[in-house]
């Protein structure tokens, strides 16, 4: 009995190592698959990346008024040298969204190495110099910001209307009437603005006298100043230039005015 008994004894124990070894075989032939399949991959992605394939094949900016295009794709840390796998949309957007003036940015990118930025910059009413001798931009919102633009940057002042003499106060009261939901005044509009200065009548101490870039001038409280977006419909009816227009509305409308009584 006790024979029968380490007979069996030892069947189980020899199976069992049988069974060990066929897992240790099983576990080494895995690991050289791993291994090989790791080797493949990181030849594959070395060969990848040191052609001209992973390379960034094309790139656009759009959208921008105050930074140029160069700035944006440098902020951007984008080159036609850049490998366009490891730069992901939300990398690109962080590294613009960072910057001061830029609101938000659309990243779009293709399979076949594409990247376009369409640039949302924050809106700028106009340009000041502060009592120090800087230029600021006024960029809208409630509150306003002031923020201070650099020598490399003078020359896009001339995109943006310049800011007369307004107080704290009322010019918050400019860069509201500029924003009304539904009747915010467009980019593209504020863009043929020359100059917006502080204007008063008898009935009226607080309006506003906007020259536009075209000669014509306008003359507005603040809460005509929506009106503006009505502004290339009246030139196209008119054919009008260097006259004077008011922005009236109580009657929603723009009408031409003597000039000599201003």
């Amino acid at each position: 009995m006790e024979d029968l008994k380490e007979i069996l004894y030892d069947d189980v124990e020899q199976k069992f190592i049988e069974l060990q070894d066929r897992k240790k075989k099983r576990k080494i032939r895995w690991q050289r698959v791993k291994l090989i399949v790791i080797v493949a991959v990181a030849l594959v992605a070395i060969c990848y990346f040191s052609s001209e394939h992973s390379k960034v094949k094309s790139l656009s900016v759009s959208g921008n008024t105050y930074y140029s295009d160069d700035e944006i794709l440098d902020m951007a840390h984008l080159s036609y040298e850049t490998r366009y796998v490891i730069m992901p949309k939300f990398l690109i957007a962080w590294n613009l969204e960072k910057q001061e003036l830029i609101d938000y940015v659309d990243v779009i990118k293709n399979w076949q190495g594409s990247i376009q930025l369409e640039v949302h910059e924050k809106k700028i009413l106009g340009s000041i110099k502060g009592e120090d001798g800087i230029p600021y931009v006024i960029v809208c919102g409630k509150p306003y910001e002031k923020i201070a633009v650099d020598e490399a940057h003078l020359f896009v002042l001339s995109n943006y209307p310049k800011l007369g003499d307004f107080d704290e106060e009322n010019m918050q009261l400019l860069v509201n009437a500029f924003i009304i939901d539904k009747r915010e005044v467009s980019e593209d509009l504020i863009g043929m603005i020359s100059e917006i200065q502080p204007y008063s009548r008898s009935y009226d101490a607080h309006m506003v006298k906007i020259i536009m870039q075209d000669g014509n001038t306008l003359f507005s409280a603040y809460d005509g100043i929506p009106l503006l977006n009505d502004y290339k419909q009246v030139l196209r009816s008119s054919g009008k230039s260097h006259v004077c227009l008011e922005l009236d509305e109580t009657n929603a409308s723009i009408y031409e005015s003597a000039c000599d009584k201003k």
